[in-house]
């Protein structure tokens, strides 16, 4: 599909998508036998907020990353998800442990954003040479970013852990709890997307995405919609 019409295909999907504090999990079209991974950023970081690049950093939630975990759990009540997946870092591990409420958890190291290399720690507005110099490199699919991973080796292992995940759910709800980047390469895998076309997607620290998977069938994208995202309609 080219990359206009999957644009067009995305964004009726997110008009598809329940708006206010309901979860998109009664979606027309869902049907026994289908796998929904909830998709979910990590909570707010202080780094996040100072437009730090944070990679393996291991940065923790603060007070605000918090209850936009408590948000995530309110949000996912009633769904009976069956397991929650994070990644290693603690930004991703606690927004799953304050999520999860009964369900098993499992940490992944897959699951990790990308090293960032001599990048991590960098603030974007803080230096236009090395916000143009990373912006350019960071979409590069073999540079490493000096000491770093490269964004092919990165989706190498986001596939990895998407494998073990996909091997053990084959239906049901599950949730995974990544990182931006990280959740880009999700999306790239079970989308079939290219390079270029996953960069359209930015997701929030508070905003959750739906996929649903069926056997033999294109994967079907969800977005909630919500107040603080509307403007994305």
């Amino acid at each position: 599909m080219a990359a206009s019409g999957l644009l067009r295909r995305a964004a009726a999907l997110i008009a598809l998508a329940v708006l206010g504090s309901g979860c998109a999990h009664g979606l027309p079209g869902a049907r026994d036998g289908t796998l929904r991974i909830y998709l979910a950023r990590h909570g707010l970081t202080d780094w996040n907020a100072q437009q730090r690049l944070q990679g393996w950093s291991d940065v923790p939630l603060n007070a605000t990353g918090r209850e936009q975990a408590r948000a995530l759990a309110e949000a996912l009540r009633g769904i009976p998800v069956r397991r929650v997946y994070s990644s290693t870092l603690s930004r991703s591990l606690e927004t799953a442990e304050i999520t999860r409420d009964r369900a098993p958890l499992e940490s992944l190291a897959g699951l990790r954003e990308r090293h960032l290399g001599k990048f991590e720690g960098v603030r974007l507005d803080s230096d236009s040479v090395v916000t143009a110099e990373y912006n350019r490199r960071v979409v590069d699919p073999d540079d490493r970013l000096d000491g770093g991973e490269s964004l092919n080796q990165h989706l190498a292992r986001v596939r990895a852990a998407l494998d073990t995940i996909l091997a053990r759910d084959r239906s049901g709800a599950i949730l995974i709890v990544g990182h931006g980047g990280t959740n880009k390469l999700i999306l790239r895998a079970l989308l079939g997307l290219t390079n270029e076309q996953t960069q359209v997607f930015s997701q929030a620290n508070d905003e959750l995405y739906l996929i649903e998977v069926d056997h033999g069938e294109r994967p079907r994208l969800w977005k909630r919609v919500t107040e603080a995202n509307l403007k994305d309609l």
